[in-house]
Order: structure tokens, then C-alpha cells, then sequence
């Protein structure tokens, strides 16, 4: 084993099974439709290399974007490392490929459901306040179905 491979990586491990989460809630919807409120929010990365979308929403969206999948989208599909999607933008139905790998994060506001996927992506600085605000209130209470990791927290 090299030494830029880890034993056992745990944000991919993570992500990996995040991503499938988002997988399966894709495919099903794709197989079976939206029913009971549920909607999507999903926010991935634009510039990613093999995700496909419009020139204009590329330079609209010249970083990130989110997708909301509601009411009007067609021709989901779902593959093992992308899915394709038809939705409309200014009038018009155009069909997007995105890369499971670009997602940062995927919402269903209906059941208060978030998975943060960005666990491999860029660490933001903390400002000093917020620094001292997590030394006095080390435990969080969570009463949400967010789900935050962050294995490599020191």
C-alpha cells in the first residue's frame, strides 16, 4: 500500500454511502414518481468535467448550482456514477448530466432531510468567535434529521 493511499479513508468511505442514500431516493423517484410532498434540493459543483449542462447556465452558474426536482421534471435517470434530468430553464426543457461525485449536498424539505456531502471539499476558516463559541459548547444538540460528519475533526 502506498502512502498516499490511506487504509482506511473514512471521508470516502462516508460519502460513498451517502452518495448511494441519494442513489436510491433518485431511482426510486425516477421508477415511481414524487408522491406524499417529498421534493429534492440537490446543489453540485458546475464546474465538474463531466457534468453536461447549457453554455448559459455554465456561465450563470459559474461554481455551484441547485436543481429543485418538484413538479416538473422528466426523464429521470439514474446510472452508477451520474444521473440525467429534463428540467426547464427560462421556457425551455433542457436536459442535464450530473455526476454523483460533483453533488455537495441533497435536500427533501418535505421529511426536514439533509445530507451535507461535501466532506472531501475545501475546509472553510472558522472565525475566532465562532472558535470560542465551540470551546464553551462542545456538545451539540441535534433535533433534526441532518445528519453532519466530520471524521476528521480534531
Amino acid at each position: 500500500m502506498s502512502k498516499k493511499t490511506k487504509f482506511l479513508d473514512y471521508n470516502t468511505l462516508i460519502r460513498d454511502n451517502l452518495l448511494n442514500v441519494v442513489k436510491q431516493a433518485l431511482s426510486k423517484t425516477a421508477d415511481y414518481g414524487l408522491t406524499d410532498g417529498h421534493h429534492f434540493y440537490i446543489t453540485f459543483t458546475t464546474k465538474f468535467k463531466e457534468n453536461t449542462l447549457p453554455s448559459y447556465l455554465s456561465k450563470d452558474y459559474p461554481d455551484n448550482m441547485m436543481i429543485v426536482i418538484e413538479n416538473e421534471f422528466w426523464n429521470l435517470k439514474v446510472f452508477d456514477n451520474y444521473f440525467l434530468i429534463d428540467l426547464k430553464f427560462k421556457g425551455k426543457i433542457e436536459t442535464l448530466k450530473i455526476m454523483f461525485d460533483s453533488l455537495i449536498s441533497f435536500v427533501d424539505p418535505s421529511v426536514s432531510f439533509n445530507l451535507n456531502l461535501d466532506l472531501i471539499g475545501i475546509k472553510k476558516p472558522i472565525s475566532k468567535t465562532k472558535k470560542i463559541q465551540q470551546k464553551k459548547n462542545p456538545s451539540l444538540e441535534n433535533k433534526s434529521n441532518i445528519i453532519y460528519l466530520n471524521p476528521n475533526k480534531k
